[in-house]
């Protein structure tokens, strides 16, 4: 896909003004599994979005073991947190690709510049910050509130197809379980 049709199949955008400037600002670079896309605490000078591909973000505990925060597969969804583009940010975590995958790179001061000007640019970025609190909301209520069983029937039923494509482990530690927690899960089932 081109990056002219990903902003406006995938993300919505019709104003031709703004999908030229979107368009003209924009790159899209092909990662390989187990690349790194942005290290914890680094400074964010461009937002990638997926075009396709798995991307997982993590950060280490306290033994140095990966903790996933977040796991990416829907093309349009942003790779790193973008809940807010004021003053310098960083990311809050290590993005890390899960399986070979395509980002689209926008510089943060365009897209901060487009936002602040255009109504169709806020919309979509108050969409885009809609559905990633919708997912923090989702995984959060289901660390909460679920058994181990019902996390990992939650994950099936919320990611379709993710459990092919992401490694045990990592889905362990998304859902905030102990891979063997989850290998009697998946036995049982």
């Amino acid at each position: 896909m081109d990056i002219t049709a990903f902003w406006q199949d995938i993300i919505g955008i019709k104003e031709s003004w703004l999908l030229g400037e979107l368009t003209r600002h924009s790159s899209v670079r092909l990662l390989k599994k187990n690349d790194i896309v942005i290290w914890e605490n680094e400074p964010l000078t461009e937002i990638p979005l997926l075009m396709s591909g798995v991307v997982k973000s993590y950060c280490l505990d306290a033994e140095g073991k990966e903790k996933i925060i977040c796991l990416v597969y829907q093309p349009g969804a942003p790779v790193t947190s973008i809940y807010s583009l004021d003053g310098d940010i960083s990311s809050i975590g290590t993005i890390a690709v899960v399986c070979d995958a395509s980002l689209l790179y926008i510089p943060v001061g365009v897209l901060k510049q487009l936002i602040e000007n255009h109504r169709e640019a806020a919309q979509v970025y108050e969409n885009i910050l809609s559905n990633s609190l919708r997912e923090v909301v989702e995984r959060d209520r289901a660390l909460a509130s679920c058994t181990v069983r019902q996390r990992y029937e939650w994950f099936v039923r919320y990611y379709p197809g993710l459990e092919k494509q992401v490694s045990k482990k990592d889905i362990a530690s998304f859902l905030n379980m102990s891979s063997e927690s989850l290998s009697r899960v998946i036995r049982v089932k």
